[in-house]
This record gives structure tokens, C-alpha cells and sequence, in this order.
């Protein structure tokens, strides 16, 4: 057999040669492929491969288990086409961003549904109270999965009506079997973690003494000085601003990073199992332990699950199941983001000549740590170990299903499921250290919130199915489905805490506040599936919601039709082709972007709120109120109209396997911001449907078996997606939105909204980097830092208020997203890796203008690029090419402010996983009664290769994952990890 096989960096696969036979098997592998493939959505529809309609993708549990990933989310990576993640942080338990074929709304998480035994459990959105971010699926034990599918076309997600329209991800976990002797599992996974990608490297002692010397020199006519050589420049940069160094207090240079990280980060991960049954009862029953040290000193997470399944058939008719799911969380955390209490921020920009302990008094050094820490009291390692915060967290996910069969091919389905989420956060800081502003040194800080979250959906569906003559394939469903939210909170705090113990009554002033949410989702469903001699398939539904947060009108009429055509059961189709279908789906579905958010905007969007007697912080004047929020009475749904059209085909007996689709998703009526004329005299703005979204794109999956014969297999599985999301129209006389700010998680000053633009396209000041020559002209002198005057950029100027902000044409989005997965086995040996790439897209550092500032900060430390790529005329350290602009002391020239200098290709390809395997197979059944026992080694996020030579943070990075605002915004959190791993697998 004369076979060769290409392989292109784009997944794309072309066989030459002879046509591949395919190896006939003792088993049948089709009712496998089938049982993993169906999809029950609710109420017992199932979506049957055989009859594909929609659109969607199912990752088996393989890719679940004992895997080093604390949430699901992060699992599914490179496994989905149209599927792109990201993460606000690599400290467990924090909140991603997943997207499904684009961003679908302007507000609330672009995340998508997420659906667990038949219990809708919400987006997945961040509902910390004092967690830096939670992540509610890290509740969720990766290794209880049976399979995950990912549902994202309108035929596929409208059965989930207002919930779905950014696609629906269905976690089926783990359950028994009929007729099974009982079978005991027992997996173990140990491994070490450190940064994934490790660019961001920042002076040393000497290198910042280097720098601020060639500070001083640049700044003479600032500063008022003249140096005759750097030698004297760096003897007046240290005895003006290391004043303490200089005189010999401090000797030994300080590397804060190393500091307040651990030398090893490590995961472990201990799961076992029970699974059988008789005729009529099967159950399963499992435990794991998820155990983290993560890469920041004092962080930990530790994550105990148990899981249960049971199934009994009362009789042939009816059919009862029972799934129960509970895991108790303990985790220690940080502050995050742009907080100066952050230790991963601090540690960055901290002074190495301070030391972290006083050398005299041998306490932590408070007072004198530059400009790194303006404030006294933020010394990074002091703040791990006397600042604590510390979370609990239980979380129960259950379900109860009936099926009853009450008469010939008339079926009952019931469903009920609940989700309880008992959050307790606390905060203790002791006195010294002031992270609030309104806190003084003398008095430490107390706050415990109490929160909880309680879902449950009850669903009952009535269906008629048969098959009539053999040829004609008739469903019908008919239903109602309920879904009730309520949020509970209850938190306490104090400022004036006199004791390091947390215990209010060493306080002298408590404030207490509450805040108690609920909406409701009742909605009514039709499905028609019909299927003629297995070639033609149509499948409508039709679904009425009514939603408590909306305005006058709550109620809204959506539906979809879908059909597909099994081209390869018609007879002028080529042999070639072993399977073959031709499908497509349009349908209009409501959405609701703000509803599984918690928030008094979120959840009474329609009301007027009044605020009352605010006083915290505000003196002794109280008893005042404001009108909050205006309320909208005519706030409406969204209306997302999905068209989908895909081609399935398979040849040389779907050894080689293509599934291609296109699709156009608008979403009309979006709900965002409205700003009323100023002259008005307010309010400022309110929520309403304001916009018109689009998003457009291709996706392309491949899957391929080379080789397969009696000792070697070789698989292979591609998928590639194009994608492209532009804000139509604005329904109010407003050009273009910005997100003004950059001190919050909310704010992006780098990005805006406007008609026919990319959505979130970043518009700012475009940086032409610096002078190599002085233009007397202009009045610009070599070293000074230019922008280009407008968008054409035709011309430059060293006066950014000359300067215009513009378009810049990309967002941070990537336009392409790739995955390639290999999975070679040979005997008992298999060997596989996952490579995922994301290109055509910028990111940005967030926090740059503090970490690579030019000289604003003389005393905070900076990135090395700054000493070695910055332009000067310093005597032995010239630099007349460098990038960066000359460093003067305060930063005249503000080149350290927004531009577009702040912002990076985040073209990237990462080895997302390698992993080699050996199992012994049955060789110690007689023996010990083992019938399966593989070891393996495994590594994740094992290497990251960017494209662009400037990026030297994690290009998978957001600053938050309940708005699109924060994708691709590096806010200095815990990195992205790497995870180098060994583990073990017992059955018997």
C-alpha cells in the first residue's frame, strides 16, 4: 500500500496514492460511536447523529479524567471548532471566558449556557463577593464526565430558549450499567506547575541601578544638573532616590517575585469509582480529591466531589434516575487585577534595592519601598501573610427524571433539577496594612459574606414516536419547562478591627448590608422531527418565554426549523463516499445576555432603584437617597437569528472523515447602554435594546485514522474555525462608545463601539515609535517618542495632543482558531498530543504604563526591556536604535499613557497537551484481580510559541470573564500554568 499523508500547520490532511482499506473489526464499534455522538438536550429529545440536523461537537470522558484542570471549561480548549477560551487567571478556581461562534450580546458574559444532568447551572459567570473571581464549574469534578457536548446552531440550542443563544454545553457525567458485575476504578495524578510562557522578565539590582543611572543622564535639563560621565549620574541617582542603599542600610539586592512565589507549584488528583447492576437497577458512585498548591505563596485549592448515579427500570413502561453531584471547596486567594495589594503586581514593580525585611528592627519594611508602593503597608510578602482571604464553598447539582411509555408509542418525560451553591468568603487584614483607603495603620480589617445561590428547573415533555411502513419516521414533542433563581446574600465588615483574630467583637464600628435576588423563566415548547426512508430529515420547534427581568412585555415567541438530506443513501452517489449529508438550520431565538449575572441592574432592568442612606466613607451626613437607576418598561428580549448550513462526508469507509459549516448569527434589538441628551438633565444612561450585532464565520473539522491495523493506529483529528464579529448599527444617534478608565476590570481605554466596526476594535493613538533623528522642522528631536497624527499615518508628531485616535482594525478576538490532535497506539504504547493556535488578533498589557513607564516612576522597577531597548546618548551605554523613547524623569511626553504601543499580536501556537501511555492490560487479572492498569505521563500547556517578539505575557488572558470588554487584557494575575504530570489507573 503506497500511502503517503501531508500534514499542513493548518490541519488540513490530503492522501495520495492508493485508496486505504479499512481493517474490518470482531466488535462493531458503530453502536459505541452512536452512544457517544446522542445527545439528550431535555425532556428526553435526543439529537441522533443518524438524522443531524444542528450543529454540534461531543468530547468524550477520556479528555476528562484525572485531568490537572480544575473546571470543565478549560478542558474543552482546542477540542471544539468555533470554541475560544480564555483565562482571567491561572489560579484555580478563577473565571473563564468561552466563546461560541462570536460575541452575541454588549453586555453581561459571552460565556455559554452550561446544562448537568438535565440542571441548567447558569454561564459559568464570575459571583465572587472578595475572591479575586469564582468560576462556579470548578464545583463540577472533571473526572465524573461521561461526555461533553457542545450544542451551537438555533436547530441544536432553541430548546433552551433564552439561555442558549451563545450556544449550550451538556455535561453528561458517569453512570452504571445494566446486567454489569460491579466494577471498581481508581485513578491518581500527580504533577508539578510553573508558568506557561515566561517572557516578562524584569531588571535585576544591578540592571536597575544601570537604568536609573541613564535616567539621570537623560533628565540633566530636567533635574537641573550636569553629569560629566554616567559614573556620576548613577552617584546622584542613588543618593537622591535609594537614599537608604547608597548610605549602606540596605546591601543585598531583592527579587520580589521569587519572593511571593513558591519554588514548585504542585496539583495532585485522587479519584475512585464503583459502577454495575442487575436487570432492572443500575447505579455508580464516585469520590475525588483535587488538591492544589498554586504558583503564589499562601494561594491553595483544595476540592472534595462525590457523585452518584442511580437507574431503575420499574418495568418495561417506566423508568426511573437519580443523579446527585456535592463538592465542598477551600480556597485562599489574593487580591487581583490593578490593586496595589496584588502581590503579583507589586512584586513586579518593586524597587530590588528595598529589602523585605527592616535590617535592624528585622520586621517586615513598611515604610520605604519607593514607588513601587507609594503607600506604607504594602509590602507584598507581609500582605500573603497578613491578609487572608479565605472561601468555602458547597455546591449540590442533582436531578430526578421519570420516563413513562403510557401507552403505545406515547411517552411521559419528567424532570426535575436543582443547583444549591453555599458560598462563605471571608477577609482579614491585619492593622499595618491599609489596602482600603479608608483604613489607617493602627486598625486591621474584618469582612465575612454569605452567600447563596439556589436553582431549579422542573421540565415535562409528552412526545408521540413511530415509524410507520418502515419508511416513515415521525417524533412530535410537546412541553413546559419552569426555571426559578434565587441569590441570597448577607455580608458584615468592619474598619476598625483591634485584634489579628476574625471576630467582629474585637471591633469598634460593623456595617452589615444584604441583598436578596430572584427571577423566573417559565416557557413552552413544541419539536416536530420527521424522517423519510433515512434520507430526508425536517425538524421544527417552536418556543414561548416569559422572563420576570424584562419590562411590560416579558413574554416572546421564537422557533427554528432544520433539515438534512443523507445524500448517501440516494443512488447516483459515488462508492467512494461511505457516508454523506447535507443539513441546514435558521431559527430566531430570544436572549437575555444580563439574566444569569446577579445584580440589582441585572435582575430589575425595568425598574427605577432608589438609593438610600448611603453613609460609608461619606461622613455623618445620612438619611439622603438618589435615584440609582432609572428603570426601562419597554426593555424587550433580543432576538438572535441563527442560520447554519454544514456538509458531513466520509470516504475509504470513514477512515477519513470531513464536517463543514458555515454560519451567519445576528443578533437585532441588543441590549445595551443608551445615553440620553445631556440636555435632559439625566439620568446619565440606561439599559435598552440599542444595537445590531454580527457574526459570520466558517468552521472546518477533520477526522482520520492513516493507519490501523493489528498492532499500530494511528488517529488524527483536526478542526479549524473563521469567525468575524461587527457591530451593525446603533438604533440611537450615537458613533462611537468608549470604555473609558483603566483602573477597573470594566474599563478598557483601548477599545470602543461603533456601526461597521469590529466588536470591541481596539481605537486609540497609534504609536510610531521613536525618533532615530532630530527633525527641526517638526521640533522633534532624536530619542523623543512619536505618534502618528491620524489613521492614514502619513505623518508624525512628538505632541500626542496632536495626535488623533483611530481605528485600529483588529480586536482581540482571534479571527482563526486551530487545534491538530495525534493519538498514536502501538500494543499497549499509545502516545498522543494536542496543538492549538489562535491567530489574527491583539492583546494588550493592561498594566504596561507602570511596568515600562519612561521614567514617571524613577524609583519602581521595570521590565528589562526598558534598560536595553530604550533609546540614550548615555556615555558607554548609547543606544541610537532602540524601540522605546528616551526615558526623561516624569515622563513629560506621557508615552507611557494608552496608545496602541500598548498592544501585541497575540498570534500564538501552544502544545496543549502530550501525554504518553502504557497499559498492562489484563497481565495481573489472575494474579490480583486487576483487569486494567495503565501509567502515563502527561503535560499540559508544555510549550507556547508567539509570533510576536514584543509579547511577553500569556496571549490567552482577559481581565474578567462576565464582559467581552476584558478578553485579551493582561491584568497581571497568576500566569497561565504548565503542568507536568505522572499518573496511575486501576480497574478491577
Amino acid at each position: 500500500m503506497n500511502v503517503k499523508l501531508r500534514l499542513l500547520s493548518v490541519g488540513v490532511l490530503f492522501f495520495t496514492g492508493q485508496a486505504l482499506m479499512a481493517q474490518k473489526k470482531k466488535s462493531d464499534t458503530t453502536t459505541k460511536t452512536k452512544e457517544i455522538e446522542e445527545v439528550v438536550v431535555i425532556g428526553n429529545i435526543k439529537l441522533d447523529p443518524a438524522q443531524k440536523v444542528g450543529s454540534y461537537n461531543t468530547v468524550s470522558k477520556a479528555n476528562f479524567e484525572s485531568t490537572p484542570f480544575s473546571s470543565v471549561d478549560e478542558v474543552l480548549n482546542g477540542r471544539v471548532a468555533g470554541l475560544n477560551f480564555s483565562s482571567a487567571s491561572g489560579d484555580p478556581g478563577s473565571s473563564n471566558m468561552v466563546i461560541i461562534r462570536g460575541v452575541s450580546s454588549l453586555v453581561g458574559t459571552p460565556n455559554p449556557l452550561y446544562v448537568i444532568d438535565g440542571v441548567v447551572v447558569g454561564k459559568g459567570a464570575d459571583n465572587a463577593s472578595l475572591m479575586e473571581s469564582w468560576n462556579p464549574l470548578s464545583a463540577i469534578d472533571p473526572n465524573a464526565i461521561e461526555s461533553v457536548s457542545v450544542l451551537k446552531d438555533a436547530s441544536a440550542t432553541a430548546l433552551y430558549g433564552s439561555r442558549g443563544a451563545n450556544g449550550v454545553i451538556i455535561v453528561k457525567t458517569k453512570k452504571g450499567k445494566f446486567n454489569q458485575k460491579t466494577r471498581f476504578e481508581f485513578s491518581s495524578e500527580s504533577g508539578l506547575q510553573d508558568r506557561a510562557f515566561d517572557k516578562l522578565k524584569t531588571m535585576s539590582g544591578d540592571e536597575y541601578i544601570k537604568y536609573g543611572s541613564i535616567l539621570m543622564w537623560n533628565s540633566q535639563s530636567n533635574l537641573g544638573q550636569s553629569f560629566s560621565n554616567l559614573e556620576d549620574a548613577k552617584k546622584y541617582f542613588l543618593e537622591n532616590y535609594e537614599t537608604s542603599y547608597n548610605e549602606g542600610k540596605y546591601t543585598k539586592y531583592t527579587d520580589w517575585t521569587k519572593a511571593v512565589t513558591r519554588t514548585s507549584s504542585t496539583v495532585n488528583t485522587y479519584n475512585f469509582g464503583a459502577s454495575g447492576g442487575n436487570e432492572s437497577t443500575s447505579f455508580r458512585i464516585g469520590g475525588s480529591y483535587y488538591q492544589n498548591n498554586p504558583l503564589i505563596k499562601t494561594s491553595a485549592f483544595d476540592r472534595l466531589s462525590l457523585n452518584s448515579a442511580l437507574d431503575h427500570k420499574y418495568s418495561d413502561k417506566l423508568k426511573f434516575g437519580f443523579n446527585l453531584n456535592y463538592s465542598n471547596i477551600v480556597r485562599r486567594t489574593y487580591f487581583g487585577g490593578r490593586a496595589s495589594a496584588n502581590p503579583v503586581t507589586s512584586a513586579i514593580m518593586l524597587s530590588p534595592l528595598r529589602p523585605i525585611y527592616d535590617p535592624i528592627t528585622g520586621e517586615y519594611n513598611q515604610e520605604d519601598l519607593g514607588e513601587g508602593s507609594s503607600n506604607p503597608g504594602f509590602n507584598p510578602v507581609s500582605i500573603l501573610n497578613d491578609v487572608t482571604q479565605r472561601s468555602s464553598i458547597n455546591t449540590f447539582i442533582g436531578s430526578v427524571n421519570m420516563d413513562y411509555g403510557f401507552a403505545k408509542n406515547f411517552y411521559f418525560n419528567s424532570l426535575f433539577g436543582f443547583q444549591a451553591q453555599m458560598m462563605k468568603e471571608t477577609q482579614l487584614v491585619k492593622a499595618g496594612h491599609p489596602v482600603y483607603t479608608i483604613m489607617n495603620m493602627e486598625q486591621g480589617y474584618l469582612s465575612d459574606d454569605r452567600t447563596t445561590i439556589f436553582d431549579w428547573n422542573w421540565s415535562n415533555t409528552l412526545s408521540y414516536r413511530n415509524v410507520f411502513q418502515g419508511v416513515h419516521d415521525l417524533q412530535i414533542f410537546g412541553g413546559m419547562e419552569f426555571q426559578n433563581h434565587t441569590y441570597n446574600y448577607f455580608g458584615a465588615s468592619t474598619l476598625t478591627l483591634n485584634d489579628p483574630r476574625p471576630n467582629f467583637g474585637f471591633s469598634d464600628v460593623q456595617y452589615a448590608g444584604n441583598n436578596d435576588l430572584e427571577w423566573r423563566q417559565i416557557s413552552y415548547f413544541g419539536r416536530l422531527n420527521y424522517t423519510f426512508d433515512k434520507r430526508y430529515t425536517v425538524s421544527g420547534q417552536i418556543r414561548r418565554d416569559g422572563n420576570s427581568t424584562l419590562g411590560d412585555n416579558k413574554w416572546g415567541n421564537f422557533w427554528s426549523i432544520g433539515a438534512n438530506w443523507n445524500v448517501k443513501n440516494e443512488s447516483f452517489i459515488p462508492n467512494m463516499f461511505s457516508s454523506m449529508a447535507l443539513r441546514g438550520s435558521y431559527g430566531v431565538l430570544g436572549n437575555i445576555p444580563f439574566a444569569d449575572q446577579w445584580g440589582i441592574s441585572y435582575q430589575y432592568n425595568s425598574r427605577p432603584l432608589v438609593g438610600y442612606d448611603s453613609t460609608i466613607g461619606w461622613g455623618d451626613n445620612n438619611g439622603y437617597g438618589v435615584i440609582t437607576y432609572p428603570g426601562n418598561s419597554a426593555l424587550s428580549w433580543e432576538e438572535s437569528k441563527h442560520l447554519d448550513i454544514g456538509l458531513d462526508f466520509g470516504i475509504l469507509n470513514d477512515r477519513l472523515k470531513f464536517t463543514i459549516d458555515y454560519y451567519k448569527k445576528i443578533t437585532d434589538k441588543a441590549i445595551f447602554d443608551a445615553y440620553p441628551a445631556f440636555e435632559t438633565g439625566g439620568p446619565e444612561s440606561y439599559t435598552a435594546n440599542v444595537a445590531k450585532i454580527d457574526n459570520e464565520g466558517f468552521e472546518l473539522v477533520i477526522d482520520a485514522t492513516p493507519i490501523r491495523n493489528k498492532d499500530f493506529q494511528w488517529n488524527i483529528n483536526a478542526n479549524g474555525s473563521y469567525g468575524k464579529t461587527y457591530l451593525d448599527k446603533f438604533y440611537y444617534p450615537v458613533d462611537i462608545v468608549q470604555f473609558g478608565g483603566d483602573t477597573s476590570d470594566s474599563s478598557n481605554e483601548l477599545v470602543a463601539l461603533s456601526p461597521g466596526h469590529l466588536l470591541g476594535e481596539y481605537y486609540t493613538w497609534i504609536w510610531a515609535g521613536t525618533a532615530h533623528a532630530d527633525d527641526p522642522a517638526k521640533g522633534i528631536k532624536a530619542g523623543d517618542a512619536l505618534w502618528y497624527t491620524d489613521g492614514s499615518k502619513t505623518d508624525v508628531t512628538n505632541n500626542k495632543n496632536n495626535a488623533q485616535r483611530a481605528w485600529l482594525g483588529k480586536n482581540a478576538f482571534p479571527v482563526y482558531n486551530l487545534a491538530l490532535t495525534n493519538e498514536f497506539r502501538y500494543k499497549n504504547l499509545t502516545l498522543s498530543f494536542l496543538l492549538t493556535g489562535q491567530f489574527d488578533f491583539y492583546v494588550q498589557n493592561g498594566v504596561r504604563s507602570y511596568t515600562f513607564h519612561d521614567g514617571r516612576f524613577p524609583t519602581r522597577n521595570q521590565v528589562v526591556e526598558a534598560l536595553y531597548d530604550s533609546w540614550t546618548d548615555a556615555p558607554g551605554a548609547e543606544n541610537f536604535e532602540a524601540s522605546n523613547p528616551k526615558a526623561i524623569v516624569g515622563n513629560p511626553s506621557n508615552s507611557r499613557l494608552e496608545s496602541s504601543r500598548f498592544i501585541s499580536k497575540g498570534d500564538h501556537i501552544r502544545l496543549k497537551e502530550f501525554k504518553i501511555s502504557y497499559s498492562f492490560g489484563e497481565l495481573f487479572k489472575n494474579s490480583v484481580g486487576i483487569n486494567n492498569f495503565t501509567i502515563y505521563a502527561r503535560a499540559t500547556n508544555l510549550l507556547t510559541w508567539v509570533f510576536d517578539k514584543n509579547l511577553n505575557y500569556d496571549p490567552e488572558s482577559n481581565s474578567n470573564a462576565w464582559s467581552w470588554v476584558g478578553k485579551g487584557r493582561y491584568w497581571y494575575s497568576s500566569p497561565v500554568i504548565r503542568t507536568m504530570s505522572l499518573g496511575i489507573q486501576l480497574g478491577f
